[in-house]
């Protein structure tokens, strides 16, 4: 039997940024450093419990953006709920997909798990206490907590390679009608853009990222009174390869670039600077100088933009087999979110 699923309440969305609200300030250690935690049950999954401090942890940090970015109250309390059933929404289907992984007894080499740890440790010069200070505020209790869930975030990637990545078929009958769509004038838009990054590791805490963020709003601000050139700003601030050359980026097109850091070039109008936004590298801003077509005259040229037009239509339908799939499990579960009772 699958219980209906209760919307999270706004009381749950404003109590839980009420317990994380010092993370835009600034922020606090996680879990709190005199030990006194209220912790309860917010939903049942089959027989697996989750819990409020799980769904905090979840949420918190773009809780925090939230908190960061949001003036109008009746604006800050919709993105705050809806912030918080995203995270209880994928918490959720995480515990359906780990029981996969039991099912299957799928396992993963503690060696990997070193591994991935090894290189965050490494990446960031962190010893192993500095890396254990870093990962409480995020929310991990100690290393070993960490381990646990980089254990089960393998074994996510595992299973959803079994049962969806091996799903997927892209005809070249597809990448042939997305090429023509996309170039029925034999031309492929083309951009040259500039960039600044701050790069930020994959543990950084919510506090480091919104440091960075407050030196690229701060870089932005000067550029636009006119106190400095982008360039010179790449060449001062930027983390990137690039800073030597002001952040030039060159020419590209979509498919060269990670599609988060395409989403957003590709969105900004010719000379004006983007907003702060994340990538997996980091923190960018982003300019873009020109935008042209690019004529597919060279044979090999074509073949790039249709293995980029592969890649793309194979993500999405990946993501697509991945919703279909975890809506099955869901319509198989048992499912119970639980009314927190707290005041509105």
């Amino acid at each position: 039997m699958k219980a209906p699923l209760i919307p999270v309440t706004l009381a749950l969305a404003l109590g839980l940024t009420a317990m994380r609200a010092r993370a835009a300030e600034p922020p606090t250690m996680w879990p709190p450093e005199d030990g006194r935690l209220l912790d309860r049950l917010v939903a049942v999954v089959n027989s697996a419990p989750v819990t409020l401090f799980e769904l905090q942890r979840a949420a918190a940090p773009n809780l925090a953006r939230v908190l960061r970015e949001t003036r109008d109250p009746a604006e800050r309390e919709a993105r705050l709920k809806a912030v918080i059933q995203d995270a209880l929404e994928q918490l959720i289907d995480d515990i359906l997909v780990y029981e996969q992984a039991e099912e299957m007894d799928l396992t993963i080499a503690p060696e990997k798990v070193d591994d991935h740890i090894k290189k965050i440790r490494e990446a960031n010069g962190w010893t192993e206490d500095e890396l254990a200070e870093e990962l409480q505020k995020l929310g991990f209790a100690s290393i070993a907590d960490y381990r646990r869930h980089t254990e089960r975030e393998m074994l996510k990637s595992q299973v959803i390679g079994i049962k969806v990545v091996s799903r997927v078929k892209i005809d070249e009958a597809d990448v042939e009608v997305e090429y023509k769509r996309q170039l029925g004038s034999g031309a492929i838009e083309e951009r040259r853009a500039s960039h600044i990054l701050i790069r930020l590791p994959e543990a950084a805490g919510a506090e480091e990222e919104a440091a960075a963020r407050e030196t690229l709003l701060e870089v932005k601000r000067q550029i636009e009174r006119g106190e400095t050139t982008f360039g010179d700003a790449a060449r001062r601030v930027s983390q990137d390869g690039t800073r030597n050359a002001g952040g030039d980026l060159g020419w590209f097109v979509r498919g060269d670039y990670d599609p988060s850091f395409e989403e957003v070039a590709f969105a900004t109008t010719t000379g004006t600077i983007s907003e702060p936004f994340r990538t997996p590298f980091g923190l960018h801003l982003v300019t873009v100088v020109e935008v042209r077509d690019k004529q597919m005259s060279n044979p090999e040229d074509a073949e790039t933009v249709k293995r980029q037009i592969l890649f793309r239509l194979r993500e999405k339908q990946i993501e697509r087999l991945y919703k279909q799939w975890v809506k099955g499990l869901r319509g198989d579960a048992y499912v119970e979110v639980k009314d927190l009772g707290l005041d509105t």
